[in-house]
């Protein structure tokens, strides 16, 4: 049979006419339509016939071959045909159905691993908080009073009644149980800790605090923001230069200070050219740089707070200031798992995994996201990245297939300086503010999680 790809289309022609690689036929000059959905979804006009379907020829005597070829459960089916829980699918394996998956943490890296097991494997996702803090919009927060409620994702209204809210306050690997703060105990056949990173306000929030306190917290600073007049931002990592482009997007007059202790702007992990890209657009807005100074009095300095202060580096270099913004300090959140992990941490605080994420020496607990120690930047991207990869492994494992391990691909990084402008580094290439606009600085991603990752709408 002959073939013809025309280009920029998903079409393959042959003589018995257009097949579109998406599932659904292609009529020149009147757009796409999908098998068995009934509308076109190209061109937006409605063919004029339903394509003919091939009907299902009858078995081969070696084996039935049709799609609808599975048996059907019945009703009456043994409970070991079917998972205990409605929301797991019945057809995969016993394994499946017996397996239980804990999620310790509902940061990116816990809502991945837990989108991607929803309906295949049961699961429970827990979290101290109520809702799922979006950080990525959490400098924008902070200058923006109508932005903070967007970043706060209900849990429930995704995952039902598969998230828990809940402190873990230990886990026994002896019995495969975690103990929570109240005293209930869940036992788990797979545990994968994802528990983040922890660091100050306005870029982390506080999970003792509810998302309604964090959202007031927000606008509280917003509003000292909006009338302090010299302000200093400790910090000139992703956080910090992204909440200094933030206000003086917002506040063009504002004179901001950014104090950071290396010689460079964010890490070595960047090509130099975005550094220097970054500091020169900052320096256009009238940005004031101290770098390679480490300030010694931010024990003593107030911050968040509108109030006359003076903030002293070590090299002797003193900066007036109304508001001062720490945006240093992010630190790995696994302290509750000292007691029987406490061998599996690194000296920053990580836990130790191989490729496959598995902690060192501990069968079926797993760590993801900015927890573990696996060396590539810490960022939203990589945490989804080693979830979603994670649950595809587990399901691999217990259809007694081979687990795929992890590997880093190059750096993509976008690093907003308010919502029309920044920098990003896409594998090698530097995209300067019109893509970057489009690609993050826009929104954030903020309709994004809403809507594809969590399946809800987006307040208002």
């Amino acid at each position: 049979m002959a073939y013809a790809y025309l280009s920029g289309a998903s079409t393959i022609y042959d003589v018995n006419g257009p097949w579109s690689l998406r599932g659904g036929y292609t009529f020149p000059g009147r757009g796409y339509y999908h098998r068995g959905r009934g509308r076109p979804t190209m061109m937006g006009r409605r063919p004029p016939f339903h394509p003919r379907r091939r009907k299902h020829s009858a078995p081969h005597k070696g084996g039935n071959h049709s799609r609808d070829a599975s048996p059907k459960v019945s009703p009456s089916a043994s409970p070991k045909s079917s998972p205990k829980k409605s929301h797991v699918k019945s057809n995969g394996s016993e394994e499946q159905s017996n397996a239980h998956v804990v999620i310790v943490g509902g940061g990116y890296a816990g809502i991945a691993i837990a989108r991607k097991l929803q309906g295949k494997i049961n699961f429970t996702l827990i979290d101290p908080k109520e809702r799922f803090h979006h950080h990525i919009g959490a400098l924008r927060s902070a200058v923006r009073t109508d932005f903070a409620k967007k970043t706060f994702i209900p849990y429930k209204a995704t995952f039902g009644k598969q998230f828990k809210q809940g402190r873990v306050k230990d886990v026994k690997t002896s019995d495969r149980t975690i103990i929570l703060e109240t005293g209930e105990t869940i036992s788990y056949t797979h545990l994968v800790i994802a528990t983040g990173c922890t660091g100050p306000f306005p870029g982390r929030v506080d999970d003792t605090i509810t998302a309604d306190e964090a959202i007031s917290r927000y606008n509280n600073l917003a509003e000292q923001i909006e009338t302090a007049d010299k302000i200093v931002i400790v910090g000139g990592g992703v956080a910090g230069i992204e909440l200094t482009g933030e206000i003086l997007s917002a506040h063009k007059n504002k004179n901001v200070t950014l104090i950071h202790a290396h010689q460079h702007l964010i890490n070595d992990d960047v090509l130099p050219a975005v550094r220097t890209k970054l500091q020169e657009k900052l320096a256009r807005y009238g940005v004031t740089f101290i770098l390679d100074e480490r300030v010694k009095n931010l024990d003593e300095v107030a911050t968040n707070v509108s109030k006359p202060t003076t903030v002293k580096t070590d090299a002797g270099t003193e900066v007036s200031a109304d508001l001062v913004i720490r945006c240093t300090g992010v630190k790995p959140n696994t302290a509750v798992f000292a007691n029987n992990l406490g061998g599996k941490v690194d000296d920053s605080g990580r836990l130790k995994v191989n490729e496959l994420f598995e902690v060192d020496g501990v069968e079926h607990v797993y760590a993801i996201g900015a927890c573990n120690d696996v060396a590539e930047v810490k960022m939203p991207r990589h945490s989804t990245a080693q979830g979603e990869l994670l649950a595809e492994n587990i399901v691999r494992k217990l259809d007694n297939k081979e687990m795929k391990p992890h590997t880093q691909g190059q750096l993509m990084m976008e690093i907003s300086l308010g919502p029309n402008a920044g920098v990003s580094q896409v594998k090698g290439l530097i995209l300067g503010s019109f893509l970057t606009k489009y690609r993050k600085s826009k929104d954030l991603f903020v309709h994004r999680f809403w809507k594809k990752v969590m399946k809800q709408e987006v307040p208002h």
